[in-house]
């Protein structure tokens, strides 16, 4: 890197070395000639590449870090308005000031990408809709942008997911850069049709947000895409797979702990933990056997009894008064809608104080063991060992304990369906309570029964 007077005579005839990439002439006093001349500045110089192409640059120190930016070209700066522009932002950088601070970056700003529009579209649409449709957008779109849970616990560290988020995937690249091809390999990760769907319908939304709010002038490169065709199949029940399920619910068998006595040492720890950990397990299935049982005699809805507190049971008069219900509105008006009431078998009622006394300081019914003040999120541990059960189905699902209980009365139990209909929170609309009909074969039997004796046979 010479040092040399800078002249415009010697700006048009630089050229770079053999050899390298490019060369910087920093302005000196002493000359080619030899000759000390007033008026060279110091950090400014001409930078020539191997290609010909010249630019003067600046070289500086600011806020402890050594910094270079180019001035300009020499078709329009000379030496001696590059040496006065030097000058200014030399001043400005002893006064303190950056001088570089209002300098907008070109690229930046007309470089839109995937990264800063799931950003934008969760600070301005997705960060005030519904916790589940947050929790959908981060897992499909943008893991970066959910925030740390406020108690930290070892749970899922060691699962891994099968997918990338898009943002994970496209993050680096710009909005407008995408094609359907992109999306498409996107959602080939997805093994399962229901999935793939849900995360074309989050990155599809967020398409047609930036596309409405102008934020880029494309088509949605989601469109061609189809949603894959789900076929739905009942999870078919017998009645004796019922009978097991049952039995297990209301007449739960734990494991027994073997004693101690006689073992000493090493053996004797490794068997004292083995019983913590079969304590800590039974207490799980006990737990989750009570949310079983409440849901089985009550037809509801796993999430509205995550959400139920012990407020909301009148134990005495045995009814429920359900705050979050999905059907019956008793109002149109929001603020007249506050509950509806249904009245609750009493082994419901002796589940509720079971779960008081287990938790006699919480709100919820069925709290969080994390954070008693949220609702527990799943059962999924003690829901593995219950499948493993004689008797019990693999495909058994907490949402079937509904559709049996609505099945069993909807096969002459005497009970009108108009009735099973507005207790599930149906309005009333048996289409719908229908649907959850498994359809048993076994009430129908009378049928055919009936036809052969009249056929003689």
């Amino acid at each position: 890197m010479p040092k040399l007077y800078l002249t415009d005579t010697f700006v048009r005839s630089a050229k770079c070395p053999d050899g390298k990439f490019q060369e910087l002439f920093w302005d000196h006093p002493k000359g080619l000639d030899g000759q000390v001349r007033q008026g060279a500045v110091g950090g400014l110089g001409l930078r020539v590449t191997a290609e010909g192409a010249k630019a003067f640059v600046h070289t500086y120190r600011f806020d402890g870090k050594r910094r270079r930016v180019v001035l300009g070209v020499p078709g329009t700066l000379n030496v001696g308005s590059a040496r006065l522009l030097v000058q200014q932002r030399e001043s400005q950088i002893r006064a303190g000031e950056d001088p570089d601070a209002a300098k907008e970056d070109y690229q930046a700003k007309h470089t839109f990408l995937v990264s800063d529009l799931a950003r934008q579209f969760w600070e301005e649409h997705v960060s005030a809709l519904s916790a589940s449709h947050q929790t959908k957008y981060w897992s499909y779109v943008a893991t970066s942008l959910r925030p740390p849970p406020a108690v930290r616990t070892r749970r899922g560290r060691n699962m891994r997911r099968a997918y990338r988020d898009f943002e994970g995937l496209y993050g680096t690249r710009k909005v407008a850069d995408i094609k359907p091809t992109d999306v498409s390999a996107y959602l080939k990760q997805f093994q399962s049709p229901s999935t793939a769907n849900g995360a074309l319908r989050q990155v599809k939304a967020m398409f047609n947000w930036a596309i409405r709010m102008q934020l880029v002038d494309m088509r949605n490169p989601c469109s061609p895409m189809r949603p894959h065709k789900i076929i739905r199949r009942h999870r078919e029940y017998t009645p004796a797979q019922i009978k097991a399920i049952a039995r297990h619910i209301f007449a739960p068998v734990f494991d027994a702990q073997p004693p101690l006595t006689g073992l000493t040492g090493d053996a004797k720890r490794e068997q004292a933990l083995a019983n913590g950990r079969l304590t800590q397990q039974n207490a799980q299935m006990e737990e989750l056997c009570h949310f079983m049982g409440i849901l089985f005699l009550t037809m509801a809805r796993p999430n509205e009894l995550r959400h139920a507190e012990f407020a909301h049971f009148d134990l005495d008069q045995l009814i429920w008064h359900k705050h979050h219900t999905k059907g019956i509105k008793l109002s149109r008006a929001a603020y007249e809608y506050t509950y509806r009431s249904v009245p609750i078998h009493p082994k419901v009622a002796e589940l509720v104080r079971r779960q008081r006394s287990r938790w006699p300081d919480a709100d919820l019914v069925f709290p969080s063991h994390a954070d008693p003040t949220q609702p527990r999120d799943n059962f999924r541990k003690p829901l593995a060992r219950f499948k493993q059960l004689d008797g019990v189905p693999e495909h058994f699902q907490l949402y079937d304990l509904k559709r049996i209980a609505i099945s069993l009365m909807l096969v002459g139990q005497g009970v009108r369906r108009e009735d099973v209909s507005h207790y599930v929170d149906h309005k009333g609309n048996l289409e719908t309570t229908m649907i959850y009909d498994l359809g048993f074969v076994d009430p129908m039997r009378p049928v055919t029964d009936k036809l052969g004796q009249l056929l003689g046979v």
